[in-house]
């Protein structure tokens, strides 16, 4: 019992310690790390070879190679007897910095490197096209069509390859002419942009030849233009021009070594320093490629022949002093504008205005005439000058006796005009005190009319109640004598009513009685009521006795 015991125990510490051997191989020797900005590679050491045409190992299939599925950052248990596996970085595609954006005059970013950017991608595994193509459809092997845009990706570098390349951005003011590299040659229906960008290499062949087309399968330069704005486009596929829109100048002058030089009517040279406005529409920035490959060579190839060619043909027709003088020469900048724009606008380009900026007159010679031609009709000018002179001072002087004599006789209506308010003045002034005395007539009579009728009221107010207090006494007189009429009658005789009276109102408050012997009766009353008792009890003595 104690032997199996031990063998028992033997053998569960043998399996626990090779448990611990397990977990001590597992992660050590099988633990892989993927950090954040990492990715991992694993590749099988055994199984069957891949199939030709294959270079990865596909999903869910047993083959020896490297596997197609690329893991992320992590942590990663595999037996290094079985796999390989190679940690290398995910594949940033930049977002750009629009603050660090600065464009030259044609439009282009100066750096590069600050605009966003966009992965071309090639493929080494997938179907073959049945003919040669620079890039080819998602699934097939080549550059792929469709790029990876800005963000971060887990790429297999032994199934693919990949090269950074700047997005298309137009600023503002700008638009971007598309010229297709891949597809047909000819022209078919129009496409937009989005089917432009999206559509595939196959196409029906087409006819016309055409630099300029507008359909979606077709290599050429495409009407539609790109708006301002960032566009993540295959550089494989098309070619983006940047074309400034709107308005520019030219100046041909001394200082650059462009003045233009012409002929007059009457033989003289003539060196002419000019500005010209000029410009174009987003409209026309297709054709200014196609025809005449952009905005610089416009300026050079178009803008400044036609400016010379239409100098020599319009200064012909004016001689020197013509070209010199100010309404002449006003005539003769309008014509030469005219002329310029029928020159280019063939070409897609539209000239605004034409300026003379200076202009100088040499003779045959080769010396220069112009001081003495303007001296000339410096000189004429003067004269016509003078006679307008004079006959602005007459006409000025008949004009300042017309305003004096206006003068006077808005003097004289002004001096009426303060006689007439005067008299008018007057007038409602008189009325107004007229009145104003009429309504305080009124007011006082009306008031005298008020007091006597107050006078009345207050009259017959006194007689009314003088007559009721008068009645009030008579009849509170009468009441009294009744009442002491009916009081004697009830006492029997006056002298008993008086004896009431007197007990009525004796009300003494202290009373002595002091006996002096018969017929002297003597007392401290201090009142006119004790007098009174007294005298009354004296004279009722004798009938005492």
């Amino acid at each position: 019992m104690n032997r199996t015991k031990s063998i028992l125990f033997k053998l569960a510490a043998g399996v626990a310690g090779l448990y611990v051997l397990w977990l001590g191989f597992k992660w050590t020797a099988m633990r892989v790390f993927v950090g954040p900005d990492e990715a991992l590679v694993l590749t099988s050491k055994f199984g069957d070879p891949l199939p030709a045409g294959y270079v990865v190992v596909p999903l869910d299939k047993h083959y020896k190679g490297v596997h197609e599925e690329v893991f992320g950052p992590g942590r990663y248990f595999f037996d290094p007897v079985e796999y390989e596996w190679q940690i290398v970085k995910q594949v940033h595609v930049p977002a750009g910095d629009p603050d660090l954006w600065e464009f030259d005059e044609n439009g282009n970013l100066k750096d590069p490197n600050t605009a966003p950017m966009v992965a071309v991608v090639s493929l080494k595994q997938g179907k073959a096209l049945e003919h040669e193509a620079e890039v080819v459809p998602d699934g097939y092997k080549g550059v792929q069509e469709h790029v990876l845009t800005p963000a971060t990706y887990k790429l297999n570098p032994a199934l693919m390859t990949w090269t950074l390349v700047p997005a298309v951005v137009v600023p503002p003011g700008s638009v971007g002419v598309v010229t297709r590299l891949v597809g047909d040659i000819g022209t078919v229906s129009s496409a937009t942009l989005t089917e432009i960008s999206t559509a595939t290499t196959q196409a029906a062949p087409s006819a016309a030849p055409s630099r300029l087309v507008t359909g979606p399968m077709q290599r050429g330069i495409l009407k539609d233009v790109l708006q301002p704005g960032v566009y993540y486009l295959n550089p494989k596929m098309v070619k983006v021009s940047i074309v400034p829109v709107g308005f520019d100048q030219i100046t041909l002058d001394h200082q650059t070594n462009k003045a233009v030089r012409f002929y007059s009517y009457d033989g003289y040279q003539v060196e002419a320093d000019f500005t010209v406005v000029w410009g174009r529409d987003p409209a026309d920035a297709p054709n200014i490629v196609a025809n005449i490959g952009g905005v610089d060579k416009a300026r050079t190839n178009v803008i400044e022949p036609a400016m010379k060619a239409a100098c020599q043909n319009e200064g012909a027709k004016y001689s020197a002093k013509e070209l010199i003088q100010g309404d002449t020469r006003s005539k003769f900048q309008d014509d030469l504008s005219d002329s310029l724009k029928q020159q280019v606008e063939a070409r897609n380009v539209h000239v605004l205005l034409v300026l003379i900026r200076n202009i100088a007159v040499k003779d045959t010679a080769g010396k220069d005439q112009t001081m003495g031609l303007l001296a000339t009709i410096q000189r004429a000018n003067i004269e016509v000058e003078r006679d307008l002179t004079y006959k602005q001072q007459t006409q000025t002087a008949v004009v300042k006796a017309e305003l004096e004599q206006a003068n006077k006789l808005v003097d004289v209506s002004r001096e009426m005009v303060a006689a007439e308010s005067k008299v008018k003045v007057a007038n409602i002034l008189a009325d107004g005190q007229k009145q104003a005395a009429e309504i305080g007539a009124r007011r006082e009579l009306k008031v005298a009319a008020i007091d006597l009728e107050v006078s009345k009221l207050n009259a017959q107010r006194t007689q009314i109640l003088g007559k009721a207090a008068a009645d009030v006494e008579r009849m509170k007189r009468e009441a009294e004598a009744q009442g002491a009429k009916l009081l004697v009658d009830a006492l029997g005789s006056p002298e008993a009513y008086n004896r009431y009276i007197f007990a009525k109102n004796f009300e003494p408050a202290d009373v002595r009685l002091i006996f002096a012997g018969p017929g002297t009766f003597w007392t401290d009353l201090k009142t006119f009521e004790q007098v009174g008792a007294s005298r009354l009890i004296q004279q009722q003595q004798p009938l005492a006795k």
